[in-house]
């Protein structure tokens, strides 16, 4: 009797490609599927900033350099899960700074968040004699939630015009001797979410 068996080897052979290709396309869809499922997402939140030029404070008892940060609307943002980048162009060409987690100037034996949150009624006096870290209104503070209405300043209203100490570790100049960080100058500024790596912030902000 004649048998064929010609054929039985290619069919077998494309059974088995066709079941590894399932078994790995059920593995991709699987694996896809959990990271998805894990991703953190980004919260919902309108911010606006602002860079001073020689602000006025005290009723006029002086002036200085400032920075803040709004939020407008949307839900709290715990500060430790944000960074902040700067991008101004001097005549020394692109200069970057930046902040991330807790970060202070000390000025007269007391330190101060080189950003905090403005609200004395919740936090109390943002500056203090030995701490460091661990203040609540400070930008970086596992305590320090931003809310609707809040605001982010530097501390130019506790340390008059060495504020400039602030800003200067914020934008990572002199803004007292840099002559291209005027009202008009253009400062590129970039909020990240940290733990879902998502832009939340993303603008050329005019000095004023």
């Amino acid at each position: 009797m004649v048998r064929y068996d010609e054929g039985v080897s290619p069919v077998v052979g494309v059974m088995l490609m066709l079941s590894v290709t399932v078994i790995i396309a059920a593995i991709v869809s699987a694996a896809a599927g959990g990271l998805s499922g894990t991703e953190k997402q980004a919260p919902s939140a309108i911010l606006d900033v602002h860079f001073y030029d020689n602000r006025s404070y005290g009723g006029g008892a002086f002036s200085s350099d400032t920075m803040t940060i709004e939020q407008v609307s949307g839900t709290p943002l715990q500060t430790k899960d944000l960074s902040i980048s700067t991008y101004f162009r001097n005549s020394s060409g692109m200069i970057k700074g930046s902040v991330m987690g807790e970060k202070y100037v000390e000025v007269d034996s007391k330190n101060c968040g080189v950003l905090y949150i403005n609200n004395p009624d919740r936090f109390g006096d943002p500056c203090q004699s030995t701490d460091t870290t661990g203040y609540q209104s400070w930008f970086g503070n596992s305590s320090s939630v931003l809310m609707a209405g809040d605001v982010l300043v530097t501390p130019a209203q506790y340390f008059g015009s060495a504020d400039n100490l602030a800003i200067n570790s914020i934008l990572n100049i002199d803004t007292a001797t840099d002559k291209d960080y005027r009202a008009g100058a253009v400062i590129n500024t970039k909020i990240v979410h940290i733990p879902s790596g998502q832009v939340i912030f993303d603008k050329d902000v005019v000095v004023v």
